[in-house]
């Protein structure tokens, strides 16, 4: 038979024993989640700021995608004329490019996708209607009421 004075020392020998094999700092339970979307990239020069340019799912972003940022951040800065024409067209040929893919990808979208987003597109522009709809009667009733 095992009593009481036993037991606890069985417990103080189990617990003295427990290791923690875990991340430093990490709560018990919780899981760091993997990085599932785009990733971002910052991309340092010398003597220049860090840019953000977005990547594929785990991947970084192409040479052309950060070149192409580097390009938007000076013709934000300093405006187009900054830029050589080679660089405008570069600059513009990219852009269309990954408009061009969004489009693709937009109709390779399920059918009932795209249904959604049409309507909720179509919600969202009846609701702003409606706001500046009423919003204008309450102007053109407060001119009335002025006027009279």
């Amino acid at each position: 038979m095992i009593d009481k004075k036993e037991k606890i020392e069985a417990g103080r020998d189990a617990t003295s024993k427990l290791l923690h094999y875990g991340v430093k700092g990490m709560r018990w339970g919780i899981r760091r989640s993997r990085p599932s979307g785009p990733t971002n990239v910052a991309v340092s020069q010398k003597g220049r700021k860090k840019l953000k340019a977005v990547g594929g799912e785990n991947q970084p972003a192409s040479s052309d995608a950060v070149a192409t940022k580097t390009l938007g951040q000076v013709a934000k800065k300093s405006g187009y004329q900054a830029l050589s024409n080679d660089e405008l067209q570069a600059y513009t040929r990219r852009l269309n490019l990954e408009a061009n893919a969004k489009r693709l990808d937009y109709d390779n979208k399920p059918v009932a996708h795209k249904f959604i987003l049409g309507l909720l597109g179509k919600t969202g522009k009846s609701a702003a209607e409606q706001a500046a709809n009423e919003a204008a009667s309450k102007q053109v009733k407060k001119l009335m009421d002025r006027t009279s």
